[in-house]
């Protein structure tokens, strides 16, 4: 059984040594922690190895999770424990190799097990705080859930293991033995795909998409029916803007299992942002909130549809119930907005675009909706500001030209709108 395995260990050792080198320079953190894993007769050395190193590395996470939230609060950015989680689950980097002891512990039964100890030592930067903060919130979305999602599954393969090995101790005949082998085949090779999907994810979260793919493509071979895995690899295809590959990988994560509500979401997400196919995004957001009413992106992706329906009234519910779910959601409180400068309801618009600007500085969109609405109030200076504002932020963002263009021909200032009426043209402005 040791020999199964020994193509998908390599690499994953690969990546995870490919990831220890990445930090150079940083002012960090270590911190050490050991795990304990075992393996009786019939199973994989190797792979309980590798299991008391991910025990280890993640009581070593939670170490710098406990900091990292004490040092969010010295900065003003308090997180949450799902963020820490995000955080510290994505961004950790390992110090050199683990380093592993065993003993041979003798049963009862005159039978012997081999405990296996390995101690990590890994650095986590606490500047990504920071670089978490300018994260897009759909992004971070995303992110938490498969987070959350990933320790779900880890969990759920350690209690079949445990499970597998009593039954293991209990049998009497060679055939049940046998027959629990194979099955602790499977679920060791199970482990291994949690193991590509998680390296997968820190490559993705680091945004390197290509890299995420190679992992999670390994994750498929060794479990060709494990959802999240397409469904990871699909989110890693739409940023990379394949959207039918991503559609492709959503819908077999769909297939797989029917209750992947996030594999869903991400689909309407595709469908309806980027492919404009808003009947059938629409469809899926209303069944992701089924599937889970707390969802609150699927809230925010069916506000969005509701709002290109012109179902105002139904979009501004929707974001309300986002808000509700995410009281910090920047983006919700930003299309919240766009919906009352639609009804002409400019100072409220104004409010919620200085709640997500509060919430989110960087968030260029925000300041050109707000420079909208000041303008439609004839607060000329404020809406230029705000339109600086926004092109510092992102120069290749067409709209603040033009509404800046606008403030020029109120100011007097022709050859300025002008200039700023070309560049918007050029970076793809259409009215």
């Amino acid at each position: 059984m040791g020999k199964i395995f020994r193509r998908t260990l390599t690499a994953l050792l690969i990546v995870i040594l490919a990831l220890s080198a990445a930090i150079v320079g940083a002012v960090i953190k270590p911190y050490t922690a050991t795990g304990e894993d075992y393996a009786n007769e019939v199973e994989s050395q190797d792979i309980a190895k590798l299991r008391a190193r991910d025990k280890a590395i993640k009581k070593a996470t939670k170490q710098a999770g406990v900091y990292l939230k004490t040092y969010s609060r010295s900065v003003n950015s308090e997180l949450t424990d799902d963020e820490v989680t995000a955080i510290t689950s994505n961004a950790w980097q390992l110090v050199g190799e683990p380093k592993y002891s065993s003993k041979i512990v003798k049963g009862s039964d005159e039978t012997s097990i081999i405990i296996w100890t390995a101690t990590v030592e890994v650095n986590v930067d606490d500047s990504e705080i920071q670089s978490w903060i300018k994260r897009d919130d759909k992004d971070k979305s995303t992110i938490i859930t498969q987070t959350r999602e990933a320790q779900k599954a880890s969990e759920e393969n350690d209690r079949k293991i445990e499970d597998l090995r009593e039954k293991y101790n209990r049998a009497t005949s060679q055939a049940e033995k046998d027959s629990l082998r194979e099955q602790m085949t499977d679920a060791d090779r199970d482990f291994l795909a949690n193991q590509n999907l998680a390296e997968g994810r820190k490559l993705h979260y680091a945004r390197n998409y290509d890299g995420a793919i190679k992992l999670y493509n390994e994750s498929i071979k060794l479990n060709s029916k494990f959802s999240e895995a397409y469904n990871s690899r699909g989110i890693s295809y739409y940023y990379m803007g394949q959207y039918e590959r991503a559609i492709q990988d959503f819908d077999k994560a769909i297939y797989l299992d029917t209750n992947n509500y996030h594999a869903y979401c991400n689909r309407g997400t595709a469908y309806g942002k980027d492919l404009q196919k808003y009947d059938k995004a629409f469809n899926d957001f209303n069944v992701a909130i089924k599937i889970n009413p707390n969802y609150y992106d699927a809230y925010l992706g069916r506000g969005v549809v509701y709002y290109y329906f012109k179902q105002y009234e139904n979009a501004i519910q929707d974001y309300i119930k986002t808000i509700q779910l995410k009281p910090n959601y920047a983006m919700a409180y930003n299309n919240l907005g766009i919906i009352q400068s639609n009804l002409k309801q400019y100072e409220q618009a104004i409010q919620n675009y200085n709640k997500a600007i509060l919430l989110k500085p960087d968030l260029d969109l925000a300041y050109n909706n707000r420079a909208v609405a000041y303008f439609m109030l004839k607060n000329f200076k404020q809406a230029f500001d705000d339109t600086n504002k926004a092109i510092q932020l992102n120069p290749i963002y067409a709209n603040p030209y033009y509404v800046r263009g606008l403030c020029y021909q109120k100011f007097g200032d022709n050859k300025k709108a002008q200039a700023d009426f070309a560049k918007a043209k050029e970076l793809g402005y259409n009215g």
